[in-house]
């Protein structure tokens, strides 16, 4: 037995109910990066949790890349 579905009408869809969702907050991820030799270090603020992966494996690069040790870290 097949069922058609039936459109609905003007009158049925104002009757639905919707509901209104919050705003969603966006947690700031801090990635830190450090210069091993001098200890300086630099907190970049993202939004994103893959962003941060994406500039901790940048960070990664260029520390062989400039022969100075670099460490990346990823705080929420």
């Amino acid at each position: 037995m097949l069922l058609e579905k039936q459109a609905l009408s003007l009158e049925e869809m104002e009757s639905q109910v919707t509901l209104d969702l919050p705003n969603r907050e966006m947690l700031l991820v801090t990635v830190v990066i450090t210069n091993l030799l001098n200890n300086l270090s630099i907190d970049v603020d993202v939004k994103n949790n893959n962003v941060a992966v994406q500039v901790c494996a940048v960070v990664t690069a260029l520390s062989s890349l400039v022969s100075t040790p670099l460490s990346c870290e990823i705080r929420q």
